[in-house]
């Protein structure tokens, strides 16, 4: 069979072209018009769906940055006494999202100061105010560190008040006691959320998605520690004197844990065992009675999403 070739490359038989030499004259330019206009819009067609690919790509990553600062927490860090810094030295203040406490605080907004320069330090920390809800509970906290090294650190809470009008917090700077076991901190030891990385030098996996990690906490206003193992929610008390740290008889739910009901009673069981502490940057290690590691920790916070 003969074959005929249109004006644009393609190849079509004798007879589909007889049948198209018998339509109206209309119909005849029609498809001609089809077939010359056939390749243009299927490139339009293309550069339309990478067009639209692109827009799509965009708003994904809008979606997923977290909103603009609109409003700001103001106050005041403050030193009881004078402290002289070396020019190195950085302030930061933190608005921090306490309201879950199985959670580490979620970060909402971050000030900065390099060189920190002499106490006292204005606090002006701008943050998203749809993060600020009524029901939930926000702090601010402050640091000056030099090289990574903490120096002066707020070793309370402050909580920051709900009306918009009035979220002014003035922050606590205390200087921390030097000693052999916290001169590499980079965190206070106290109001730390302390999350769980290795049970006599095991390292435990990560938690999945939406799972509690087992974590401490060490109250500053009392000697109370609180956490998790993970499943179960525990309070103790504890008694501090330089790199000596005890944990008293600790209380727990008593809540049925299939997944990780051995981690959890491992994870009691050592901090029973704890004598003494030791820190590293954002590191938390809890020895034994003979110094041999028993816990490691690590300093967790959470950023906005």
């Amino acid at each position: 069979m003969s074959r005929h070739r249109s004006s644009v490359g393609l190849r079509w038989p004798s007879k589909r072209i007889a049948a198209l030499h018998r339509l109206p004259i209309r119909s005849v330019w029609a498809a001609r018009c089809a077939l010359r206009c056939a390749p243009m819009a299927a490139r339009s067609l293309r550069h339309l769906i990478g067009g639209a690919a692109l827009v799509c790509a965009l708003l994904a990553g809008c979606a997923s940055r977290p909103p603009a600062p609109d409003a700001v927490v103001s106050g005041v860090a403050l030193t009881r006494e004078r402290v002289l810094l070396p020019p190195e030295a950085v302030f930061e203040a933190t608005l921090l999202d306490v309201t879950d406490p199985d959670r580490p605080p979620v970060v909402l907004g971050r000030q900065r100061r390099a060189p920190a320069g002499p106490a006292p330090y204005a606090i002006w920390i701008a943050y998203p105010s749809a993060h600020f809800l009524p029901q939930g509970r926000y702090e601010v906290r402050a640091s000056v560190t030099l090289q990574g090294r903490l120096l002066l650190a707020s070793n309370r809470r402050h909580p920051v008040p709900q009306a918009p009008a009035w979220r002014h917090v003035d922050v606590l700077l205390e200087r921390l006691r030097p000693q052999p076991a916290t001169q590499q901190a980079a965190v206070p030891l106290t109001l730390t959320h302390w999350r769980l990385v290795a049970i006599d030098a095991e390292t435990l996996p990560r938690p999945a998605e939406g799972e509690v990690a087992p974590h401490l906490v060490l109250q500053a206003g009392e000697a109370r520690a609180t956490g998790s193992g993970g499943c179960n929610r525990f309070l103790a008390d504890y008694a501090l004197q330089d790199a000596q740290l005890r944990f008293g008889r600790l209380v727990s739910n008593i809540a049925l844990c299939l997944r990780n009901g051995a981690l959890e009673q491992r994870f009691f069981a050592a901090l029973g065992a704890v004598h003494s502490f030791d820190q590293q940057g954002r590191q938390l290690l809890l020895r034994g009675a003979q110094g041999q590691p028993l816990l490691r920790l690590e300093a967790a916070e959470t950023a906005l999403r």
